[in-house]
């Protein structure tokens, strides 16, 4: 089998794991608030902003980790194809938490998830240049 469809595979599986991670009641903001609260002592406001710190740089990381793993899916286009498939599936599945009692979809957190999706695939291609200068400058 070749790579491209077994990273295209795996970014499948990862985004059936997102929409069961999101369809669970223990990933409802009100339960990581409580989670913080008790474990790291904080009062209600304290916790509060670190559940929505947390929250959002989960969305940063997910969604980008899921960029990369389209980015890898693709040899032509993979920027824009990997940028394009991580901003629709994350409008998926805010979509898909409406319909979930105590969850809500919100297009701020596909703005978020896109722009999780944009700093990978940023970082990946500044890699990618700094490897290209190293190997020339080599030669």
């Amino acid at each position: 089998m070749r790579k491209k469809y077994l990273w295209f595979i795996v970014a499948i599986l990862y985004c059936v794991a997102i929409f069961v991670t999101t369809a669970s009641p223990s990933s409802t903001g009100g339960s990581t608030q409580f989670l913080i609260e008790k474990l790291l002592r904080l009062s209600e406001n304290q916790a509060q902003v670190l559940n929505v710190l947390f929250r959002k740089t989960v969305h940063l990381t997910a969604f980008g980790f899921l960029a990369f793993l389209f980015y890898n899916s693709f040899e032509k286009s993979r920027f824009f194809k990997a940028w394009i498939l991580t901003t629709i599936y994350a409008a998926i599945d805010e979509w898909h938490q409406a319909f979930i009692p105590e969850r809500t979809g919100s297009i701020i957190d596909v703005g978020i998830d896109s722009i999780g999706a944009l700093l990978t695939l940023g970082f990946i291609y500044v890699f990618i240049k700094y490897r290209q200068v190293k190997q020339l400058k080599k030669g």
